[in-house]
């Protein structure tokens, strides 16, 4: 955890020190995103929001923060029931993320999330039973292709790679469970 701090400072230290004072531009945006996965070998839709301030229409500093909304199961079998556990998973943290072709309406964009985040499972019929939840780390480098619709609009479509650290089998659910590849829509509101 200390050399995830120490990487992000790094990172922040560099980024801003390659700004130029005096030719300075900056921008802002808000954005929902989805995410179209797979979770347990199941279809999972994952949905969240990411914020970000845009340095010199290039570097961008911001966060964000995924859940899934849909119902994945784990392939644990509660004993009482004989039915399937469920669970939930999120995470959120620091985003960045580079834009290749800054001044263009059409544009290539980088982007890396360093997160926390957590799995909790459930009964599925009784949803104030917890059976417990368990802490992760999550990297999810992406490539996107952004297009402005509108000056203050932006639509990205793309994919990323989620790889989780820190996490060790729970009911049945491994790590390979929960990384992988998604396909994600962005609408990036804000003018840059």
């Amino acid at each position: 955890m200390i050399k995830f701090y120490y990487s992000t400072s790094i990172i922040c230290i560099l980024l801003i020190g390659s700004l130029n004072a005096q030719g300075f531009e900056s921008g802002a945006f808000g954005a929902p995103v989805f995410k179209y996965t797979h979770l347990a070998n199941q279809p999972a839709l994952m949905v969240g929001g990411k914020g970000g301030w845009i340095i010199n229409r290039r570097f961008v500093l911001g966060a964000g923060i995924y859940a899934l909304t849909s119902d994945v199961k784990s392939p644990y079998i509660i004993e009482q029931s004989s039915q399937s556990l469920m669970f939930n998973f999120n995470y959120g943290g620091l985003e960045f993320e580079f834009l290749l072709l800054p001044q263009s309406k059409y544009n290539l964009t980088f982007d890396m999330i360093f997160a926390g985040g957590g799995v909790e499972f459930y009964n599925p019929n009784k949803s104030s039973t917890k059976y417990g939840s368990v802490d992760l780390l999550v990297w999810e480098p992406g490539l996107n292709f952004e297009a402005e619709l509108f000056k203050w609009l932006h639509a990205d479509a793309g994919i990323s790679y989620r790889i989780i650290s820190s996490y060790k089998e729970t009911y049945n659910i491994t790590k390979d469970d929960l990384q992988g590849l998604s396909f994600l829509l962005t609408f990036k509101f804000g003018a840059y």
